[in-house]
């Protein structure tokens, strides 16, 4: 390896080591954690008032919030719903808006929950995410903008996508039995 290969080499590792922490850029939200945003609106927005990151650290257990604000990512296999088989629903664990059914929840042998359509495309966003070498497509909730996961063009028919998420961003509502079966 030359010299100039070299720090070429050392100048990325330390590029992804700053990026890797997600702590590079500080902005007035997380400096005083009383800063409240007001998001796009659509006619439910209007009754949904954000949390401050101070509420959030009070509601929220350290994972939830280390993934939902932080983008971190929780361990495969060892989280609450990679292998939930109930049905029900799953919603935003900040906001509680409904992201995914377990209609569309399938597994993917990733060891996070992996969804091939979100329940409506306006509960989510996206954007590029480089944190990594290559850039992937990050999912957040489009209502509070809490980190969801990821999603991939490797996901079953009929969607090709697959929406792997993290469990911590998560609430997961059991459906309730009709009681009038007969």
């Amino acid at each position: 390896m030359s010299v100039y290969q070299f720090r070429i080499f050392s100048l990325s590792l330390v590029a992804f080591a700053l990026v890797g922490t997600g702590n590079w850029i500080v902005t007035a939200d997380e400096k005083d954690g009383d800063s409240q945003t007001e998001l796009a609106s659509q006619d439910d927005e209007k009754e949904y008032v954000p949390k401050t990151k101070r509420q959030l650290r009070q509601i929220l257990t350290p994972i939830q919030y280390s993934v939902t604000q932080n983008e971190d990512t929780e361990p495969a296999f060892k989280n609450r719903y990679w292998n939930n088989k109930k049905e029900g629903t799953y919603k935003c664990i900040v906001c509680e808006r409904d992201l995914f059914s377990s209609k569309t929840k399938y597994k993917s042998g990733t060891g996070w929950p992996s969804f091939y359509a979100p329940i409506t495309n306006k509960n989510i966003g996206t954007r590029k995410d480089f944190r990594l070498f290559y850039s992937r497509i990050e999912v957040h909730c489009a209502r509070c903008d809490a980190h969801l996961g990821h999603v991939f063009d490797d996901g079953p028919k009929p969607t090709g996508k697959r929406y792997c998420m993290n469990s911590a961003s998560l609430k997961f509502v059991e459906k309730k039995e009709d009681s009038e079966k007969d």
